[in-house]
């Protein structure tokens, strides 16, 4: 993942970390040292709080992860970012009760975290009536969204109770979980709760119809998330509001492209005029040839006219870098070369081509002849036509 550090990987999925997120410590430390009379212990224990909270995130989205791994969607991998992370599944089920499962996964980690934070509490921690009185102030207290605790820790004074920075961090964390509960349900697509409103629609509307329904109202939410966040200088609730907005965008325009390739075939896009390069050919043929055209990708045969792979762009432009122009196409192919039926689901190629990044796609008949081709450039022009 350009631009993040790989941290490392969790039932085959990859967690990083966004560059961005340094700049967040940055400001943590900031904070931190700025308040001069705060003990060395407060420092440290603010510290395990912070990392506490950001594990908390990761639960979280391991949760969407392994639900989704559960109806055979993979996870590419989970960035973590100063606003929360993100799972970035390779697409959502499209069966509503499946994305609904999804969707709640992550909030319902937070609730077994917040559950077993209780517990040990009250059992372990806070095993006085007294102590869990106060216990429950601080967790309130910090869902009021007003985190000074300074009025509760001088009410402390009046007990024999003596409440460390240690004994502190737990009613906050927990507080901190049960707040990502109830803003992840927020129905503001494509959070959450816009998610599970969706799932919700789409049980009686159809998928299409119910994303355009839960877009709209997550982008009328994203404003009013804007507007609070400017009116009362909250700059992570306006970052969050323009996040949601262009997403909730993004992903209803995605959901009605794929709804319109529900009703077209492979052999309604392919190409049947295409460049087919021959194994033997030095290097120089393909960078004149993408010069000169539009083509990107190529097909490679061999003297016999039987496909040996695909020639990418990027090995093109490596070739070219490198001024290696006399060496044999064969030496810079990808296999084995993505084949489809003619009809074929347009859905499916569009997957191939933008998800696995495979650039051309063969498409055959059923003599598994080949008919033609279709690449990116091909699908980008018949969906502007479509459209």
């Amino acid at each position: 993942m350009r631009g993040s550090l790989k941290l490392f990987s969790w039932f085959k999925i990859p967690v990083y970390l966004h560059w961005s997120f340094s700049l967040l410590v940055l400001f943590l430390l900031y904070m931190l040292i700025g308040e001069g009379e705060l003990s060395m212990e407060v420092v440290v224990w603010q510290l395990i709080l912070f990392v506490a909270l950001f594990a908390s995130v990761l639960f979280h989205e391991f949760g969407h992860a392994l639900m989704a791994r559960k109806y055979g969607v993979h996870t590419q991998d989970i960035i973590l970012t100063p606003i929360g992370g993100i799972a970035r599944l390779e697409r959502m089920p499209e069966q509503p009760k499946q994305e609904l499962w999804v969707a709640i996964a992550g909030p319902m980690v937070n609730v077994v975290i917040a559950i077993l934070l209780a517990i040990i509490a009250r059992l372990v921690v806070y095993s006085g009536d007294i102590e869990w009185f106060f216990f429950k102030a601080f967790v309130e207290n910090w869902l009021s969204l007003d985190a000074n605790d300074t009025d509760l820790v001088m009410l402390l004074q009046d007990t024999d109770i003596q409440f460390s920075e240690a004994k502190l961090t737990l009613p906050r964390l927990m507080a901190v979980n049960l707040m990502m509960v109830l803003f992840n349900l927020i129905p503001a697509f494509p959070m959450d709760g816009g998610r599970i409103l969706r799932a919700l629609l789409a049980m009686q509307l159809g998928r299409s119809k119910a994303t355009r329904a839960a877009s709209i109202i997550g982008q009328v939410i994203a404003v009013v998330f804007v507007v609070l966040g400017l009116y009362y200088s909250a700059f992570t609730l306006t970052l969050i509001g323009f996040f949601v907005f262009t997403t909730a965008r993004s992903e209803n325009s995605m959901v009605q492209l794929e709804h319109l390739m529900g009703d077209f075939k492979a052999s309604d896009v392919q190409r049947m005029q295409f460049t087919r390069l021959r194994g033997n050919d030095w290097m120089h043929t393909a960078i004149e040839q993408m010069a000169r055209g539009l083509e990107r990708n190529f097909l490679v045969f061999d003297l016999e006219d039987q496909l040996l792979g695909v020639l990418k762009e990027e090995e093109i432009l490596k070739a070219a870098k490198r001024k290696d122009t006399s060496s044999e196409i064969r030496n810079h192919l990808r296999v084995p070369v993505d084949i489809v039926h003619e009809r074929e689901s347009l859905k499916y190629v569009h997957y191939l081509i933008s998800q696995k990044n495979t650039g051309i796609v063969a498409v055959v008949d059923d003599q598994m002849q080949l008919t033609g081709v279709i690449d990116a450039a091909g699908l980008q022009n018949f969906f502007k036509i479509r459209s």
